[in-house]
């Protein structure tokens, strides 16, 4: 006798009680069980979660090899590169960052640049009226004064969670778009202490056009007079 099941057509020429023996190969599949099963039932069959804790001790003393390898990566600033509280603040808004610049005499647009909650800001060099350059991206609709660092898995530095209009003002003046004088002229000189020392080390590398290194790292690196 035929059976037919209520979600499958009928084929004519084929017995559905037999389905299952013509689309898997049964000799096969028990023989893989017999070799699984030759020792034994498996320790982590009979004790699954004993198993499942000892993977994720494995995967904790892994990331925990990994952190101590990434370690040398890390900035030593960043601690303060990532304190939201203390760097989320003056917040200005795109539209008023734009009108600073051009009250003063910058030529600079913003335009789509497909990332979503950014524009792409590109302004005229002195002296070039017939040219634009690309600066920086800028967050809309608003940004605080001091970027925020993003930290990986690992914490390590990886990109910006939150871009600061100081930022901005630095890439401005090292795409030679505003001279540091423009620069606190526009935006202010902020007051020196921790957050803004990045800020102030950006200027200076720019003025001299070399890296910073400080007394500490210098006498660390066996270079102090």
């Amino acid at each position: 006798m035929s059976i037919i099941t209520p979600d499958q057509p009928y084929v004519p020429g084929t017995d559905p009680e037999n389905i299952w023996n013509e689309r898997h190969d049964i000799d096969a599949t028990h023989e893989s069980i017999q070799q699984m099963l030759a020792g034994g039932t498996p320790n982590w069959f009979k004790w699954p979660h004993e198993y499942k804790s000892h993977v994720k001790e494995s995967f904790a003393a892994e990331k925990e090899i990994s952190n101590k390898m990434a370690a040398q990566y890390k900035w030593d600033d960043q601690e303060q590169l990532t304190n939201e509280v203390a760097r989320k603040v003056n917040p200005m808004s795109t539209r008023d960052f734009m009108k600073k610049l051009q009250a003063n005499g910058i030529k600079a647009v913003v335009m789509d640049n497909g990332l979503k909650g950014t524009v792409g800001l590109w302004a005229t060099p002195p002296n070039r009226t017939n040219k634009l350059r690309y600066v920086c991206y800028l967050q809309v609709p608003a940004m605080y004064e001091w970027s925020v660092l993003r930290l990986d898995n690992h914490g390590i530095p990886s990109g910006e969670a939150f871009r600061g209009w100081r930022t901005v003002a630095i890439q401005l003046v090292e795409k030679e778009i505003i001279t540091e004088q423009q620069c606190h002229k526009i935006f202010g000189v902020p007051s020196p202490n921790v957050i803004s020392a990045r800020y102030f080390r950006s200027l200076w590398e720019k003025r001299n056009g070399k890296r910073y290194v400080d007394l500490e790292e210098q006498e660390s690196l066996g270079q102090s007079a």
